[in-house]
C-alpha cells in the first residue's frame, strides 16, 4: 500500500500504513503479507514530536485493511496512554 491513512484522534495526527513485509517476496504465489505500522505525531509545550509504532506481536496480514485497522489501534492505544500520563500528577 502506498498511500497511508491519515486522521486525527484527541489532537493528534496518524498516519496509518500497511507495509508489504519482506517475506512476501520470496513467494509471491502466496500474495503480498502486510505488516501494520502507525506514526504518530503531535505537539506540545516541548515541541513537535513523533512516534513510529510497530505491531509488538509482529503479526502480518493477508489484507491491507485489515493491517490498517491494527495500525489505527496501536496508534490510539499510544495516544490514550500518553494522554494519560500527562494528566498524572507529575506526568
Amino acid at each position: 500500500m502506498d498511500s497511508p491513512l491519515c486522521l486525527t484522534y484527541r489532537q493528534c495526527g496518524i498516519r496509518a500504513v500497511a507495509l508489504v513485509d519482506p517475506v512476501a517476496g520470496e513467494g509471491l504465489e502466496l500474495g503480498a503479507l502486510y505488516q501494520p505500522l502507525a506514526v504518530v505525531y503531535w505537539r506540545d509545550a516541548g515541541g513537535c514530536h513523533e512516534a513510529h509504532l510497530l505491531d509488538p506481536k509482529h503479526h502480518v496480514f493477508r489484507s491491507d485493511a485489515d493491517a490498517l485497522r491494527i495500525s489505527i489501534a496501536l496508534a490510539k492505544r499510544f495516544i490514550d496512554a500518553k494522554l494519560a500520563d500527562a494528566a498524572m500528577p507529575g506526568g
